[in-house]
């Protein structure tokens, strides 16, 4: 059958090569128009839920919305997870389902069932709403409304930026939503004066009735005036506050009562749960979210096109500034991946060349890397990936891999054409020939590269969607090297390659004077040279558990973002004060260009309260710094000098997109996390500040932090049933002056052409600032007596709680940390059998550790089943090969000695066992297993030819030298750029190059020795067998 291919591409070569332009016609077009990412998509397909409830405490928002919500939400099918936060005004839900559902199918499961939820929650305590269709990696753009004299006040910028620039950008193709935060959204405030209600003798409810009725638009169809059709419009909306305060509320003696009577109206400010500061002043945010599945880099491009429009559009001194552009991080990954690419296919032709001593064989292998990668680039079109840091990298690790079949192939096909020196000679069938010898085991050995990959294939969660690319483009890769292989690299070794008298490069003489005497000396010392490759496989075990483990190595982004978490108590004013001080400090260091705080929530989209702030640190380019620092130690110092500034709050380094990824995963932005379940909300807090003080005591503990929950201030007003029943009032009198005199309550909206903003209702600010004002608030009974509000409700301070998180319907408390100078893995061990032997849990109460580990866990069970399988697989495909099992056994018993290498160049390096390293395991065990084949089918080709065992190892062995160095030192150099590069996303891929690179060294030395010893042994002892 692969004769047959070779046989018909070399029949037809013009055929052969128009197939393969058109391949590089479509391959570029591929390549130009394949999206452009930073990372793959990691995001699981979640659907949020907001419920605002303005003004009520977390334990209420958990009892009245989130409950109800969750409740339905439950029973969708293909449902993972639930989990939800309730804070002061909003429950958060947030339902995960599987990874094979539809986004959008599962948005429309969640907004049927938000119906049923809305039957439940309690009348006049908001609406659900699903969020954004956006992922939590979603915030690609962020920019700033500033006014550059500084004349609009903070309610001006903000409104320019809800109604004018948001508007605009939210046209852009790909953005799902534009979130405002920051600055002041504007209201029509009614304050009323309660003294002046008693001198009319009306009720609070009556002037909020009275609002609400006398804002209205109408319609009265049309009549006829004589031949025309008039349509009838009834206008009666408000304009102006003017028109608020003309509003009759009653009339006295004939004398109508005006809202503006009783009552101050204004615009002003509404309440706000968050508010950004940069470089110490407080300016208005607008992030742009895209759209699930859509690409970063064309959304930001389309959002910055639409800037352009609405700059123009804005007043004189107002300026748009972006602060956090993901595409500089795209673009930054690419330009890591792509170098490495470009590096590693110069340095695979400059070794060709030296091995070969002959540039036309060189250009023939040469012209397969691009191709092969071609290839892949169309497959990669068909398949929906997007070229980033995990799929260009699988292309940079299958540099050495594509080539090998093109090398194994022009090798052999030159050595052949080499004896035919002088004679006329037809090079088709010469090449014709070179093929056939080594088609079957070349295909067969690419074949087993990509059956090497399925594990990853396996892989699920957030390990999956990063590391399934990177196996689809090496299979993509393969499988191009593979047709490669079969069609146009005859054809062009036919046309191009000459007969030539085959003389040893320098460095083929040099390999064959140190590898002949010591393959001799190894034949005669069997014993000793097994005994000593089993030593130090041995050796290597040993070595394995000290290796830590991880589940990734961190991804240097190139920003800086510290989590600020303060008391409960903090109010958002004193956390403005501290982000202004903060970035005061910040701006010290010359590295920064600017630092920007997002405190608290915004309107919708954060789940955070106001003693929270986000810091994203701008930093200058590298060249501009006055020393070279590394990030680490640049964010430790930053880190330092905070800790310092700010000793009453809790602070944590990050990065933008680091920080949303490890929320994504476990709901929490950590690295690690441990979720302590239970009922009761006083013993969660009990429980987890032991188990804090236990894991203080674990050495690498780093950012230890229990989220701060009790001690939230309250003012509670509580309402004293039988009091207010002698006086004839019921409790919805008494809470309705709570909820809209003391709270405030929207009963309007005044609509301004596109713009809409709430009339808002309210005591004046001197009747609710302190709890005496309060308590004397005059309340009307039945009878038309006064009587303060502390005559029917008592009015005390307490405690309460910040938030209330749940997950799978329970609720728990979370205890966060970073893990420095060792790895996860050790650290959790330690620290668990700690909280068993010092913390004793109550019959309800359990604890689970989430974040990185828990998905390292579920990698590392995944490939410890999947590995025996494939390698399995493996064997059954070798005894294919050769129609042997001993030939099969043989080739897999040199797979464990190709780990040596990577298990001590990860030693040796301090770098700990990832995803990554296993997955360069991978890869060694395929080349490995490349040479292997060859080299065995090779020497029964030289058994077959008559010759005598020692003989056939000795000639066959020398001759396959020259191939099984090529294919192994391009593998080797094909990576030394990715091994040794520092731009982002660099740290992912160097665990992988360096067991590639390390493995390779090991393997090809006991691939050169070892298995002619071993297939020596074994056809001597089928000889006596036969002899006997």
């Amino acid at each position: 059958m692969l004769n047959k291919i070779v046989d018909l591409s070399l029949r037809y070569k013009v055929l052969v090569l128009v197939a393969f332009l058109l391949v590089v016609m479509l391959g570029v077009k591929a390549w130009r128009e394949v999206p452009v990412d930073a990372f793959p998509d990691v995001t699981p397909v979640q659907v949020n839920i907001y419920t605002e409830a303005p003004g009520l405490a977390a334990e209420d928002v958990e009892k009245l919305l989130t409950f109800p919500v969750e409740g339905v939400m439950a029973g969708l099918p293909g449902v993972e997870e639930i989990r939800s936060v309730s804070l002061f005004g909003l429950s958060y839900v947030s339902v995960y389902f599987k990874d094979d559902v539809d986004i959008y199918f599962a948005r429309r499961l969640v907004s049927e069932k938000l119906q049923e939820a809305k039957g439940r929650i309690p009348e006049g305590y908001g609406e659900p709403a699903l969020g954004a269709n956006s992922s939590g990696l979603g915030q690609v753009f962020w920019y700033t409304v500033e006014s550059a004299d500084k004349k609009l006040s903070g309610m001006d910028l903000r409104t320019l930026q809800d109604w004018s620039v948001r508007l605009v950008l939210r046209t852009a193709p790909g953005v799902d939503d534009v979130t405002s935060w920051g600055g002041d959204e504007k209201q029509y405030q009614v304050l009323i004066d309660p003294r002046r209600l008693i001198k009319y003798g009306l009720t609070f409810k009556e002037v909020m009735e009275a609002l609400t009725a006398n804002n209205r638009q109408v319609g009265g169809q049309y009549v006829d005036l004589g031949r025309e059709q008039y349509l009838v419009r009834g206008l009666g909306l408000v304009a102006n506050t003017r028109d608020i305060g003309s509003i009759v509320v009653a009339e006295r003696e004939g004398t109508p009562v005006y809202v503006r009577d009783v009552a101050e109206v204004k615009e002003a400010p509404s309440l706000r749960s968050g508010a950004v500061t940069k470089d110490g002043g407080e300016v208005v945010l607008g992030m742009a979210l895209q759209r699930i599945g859509e690409n970063a880099k064309n959304v930001v491009d389309a959002v910055k096109a639409k800037l352009k429009t609405v700059q123009q559009a804005l007043p004189a001194g107002v300026t748009i500034k972006p602060i956090y552009d993901r595409t500089e991080l795209v673009e930054k990954a690419v330009k890591t991946a792509e170098s490495a690419l470009v590096e590693g296919s110069i340095l695979v032709a400059i070794i060709l060349f030296l091995f070969l001593g002959e540039v036309r064989s060189a250009i023939v292998v040469i012209l397969a890397l691009p191709l092969a990668m071609l290839i892949s680039f169309i497959l990669m079109q068909q398949w929906g990936l997007s070229a980033n840091l995990m799929s260009l990298a699988g292309l940079a690790v299958g540099i050495g891999m594509m080539v090998d079949g093109a090398v194994v192939m022009v090798e052999n096909g030159f050595r052949l054409l080499s004896h035919k020196v002088g004679q006329t000679v037809n090079k088709t069938h010469v090449i014709l020939e070179a093929a056939r010898e080594v088609i079957n085991p070349t295909a067969f050995a690419i074949l087993i590269i990509i059956v090497v990959f399925l594990p990853l294939f396996s892989l699920t969660g957030l390990e999956g969607k990063l590391f399934k690319p990177m196996a689809l483009t090496i299979t993509f890769a393969m499988i191009g090297s593979l047709v490669l292989t079969m069609t146009l690299v005859p054809v062009l070794s036919s046309l191009i390659l000459k007969p030539k008298e085959e003389k040893d490069t320098f460095v083929v003489r040099w390999a064959k004077q140190l590898y002949l005497p010591l393959l001799d000396w190894a034949l005669e010392n069997k014993r000793k040279v097994i005994g000593g490759a089993a030593v130090l496989l041995i050796g290597t075990f040993a070595l394995f558990p000290f290796l830590g483990k991880e589940f990734m190595p961190t991804l240097q982004e190139g920003g800086i973002m510290f989590r600020v978490t303060s008391i409960p108590s903090t109010s958002l004013e004193e956390s403005i004060r501290i982000s202004e001080d903060i970035e005061t400090a910040l701006k010290r260091f010359p590295q920064v260009k600017s630092a920007v705080a997002m405190i608290g929530r915004a309107e919708k989209g954060e789940t955070a309260d106001v003693n929270y702030m986000e810091i994203l640190v701008d930093l200058k380019p590298r060249e501009q710094w006055p020393q070279a620092i590394s990030f680490p130690e640049l964010t430790q110092d930053m880190q330092t000098v905070l800790e310092k500034r700010v000793p009453t709050a809790v602070i944590a380094a990050t990065q933008p997109i680091q920080m949303r990824v490890e929320e994504l995963i476990s709901g929490v932005r950590a690295t690690l996390a441990l979720k302590l379940y239970g009922e009761d909300l006083a013993t969660l807090d009990r429980l987890s500040a032991e188990i804090k003080s236990t894991l203080e005591k674990v050495p690498g503990v780093a950012d230890l932090s229990l989220e701060a929950n009790k001690g939230k201030p309250q003012l509670v007003v509580k309402v004293n049933r039988e009091a207010a029943a002698r006086l004839g009032l019921n409790a919805d009198d008494i809470l309705e002056v709570v909820q809209a005199g003391i709270g405030g309550k929207a009963v309007s909206t005044l609509i301004d052409g596109v713009k809409r903003f709430d009339i808002q209702v309210w005591l004046a600010p001197d009747f609710r600032n302190s709890v005496e004002a309060i308590a004397n608030i005059p309340i009307r009974t039945q009878a038309g007596a006064l009587v303060p509000l502390s005559a029917v409700a008592t009015v005390d301070l307490d405690e309460g709680y910040s938030f209330v998180r749940r997950e799978q319907l329970q609720r728990y408390a979370v205890i966060q940390m970073d893990v420095k100078g060792r790895d996860v893995d050790s650290f959790v061990k330690e620290a668990q059998a700690r909280i068993q032997r010092e913390v004793k849990m109550p019959a309800g109460y359990w604890v689970e550790w989430g974040g990185a580990f828990e998905n390292q866990q579920r990698a590392m069970a995944k490939l410890a089943l999947i590995v025996p399988l494939t390698i399995g697989l493996i064997f059954i495909l070798l005894y294919t090969a050769f129609n042997s099992l001993t030939y099969a056994t043989l080739i897999i018993a040199n797979v464990p000695f190709a780990t040596i290498g990577g298990v001590i160049g990860l030693a040796v390096t301090g770098q700990y066992l990832s995803v990554p390293s296993a997955i360069g395991f991978i890869a060694v065990f395929g080349v490995a297993m490349l040479n292997g084949i060859v080299l065995v089918s090779f020497l029964n080709d030289q058994r077959r030819q008559g010759l005598s065992v020692r003989e056939a190892v000795k000639q066959g062995a020398a001759l396959r030298l020259r191939p099984v160095l090529m294919t192994a030192s391009i593998a080797i150099f094909g990576l030394v750029p990715m091994l040794l590069s520092s731009g982002v996303g660099a740290e992912t891929q160097r665990p992988l190059a360096t067991v590639v690179v390390g493995g390779l060294f090991t393997s090809t030395a006991l691939t050169l020795l070892l298995l002619p010893l071993m297939y020596e042994w074994v056809e001597n002892r089928r000889e006596r067998k036969q002899a006997k």
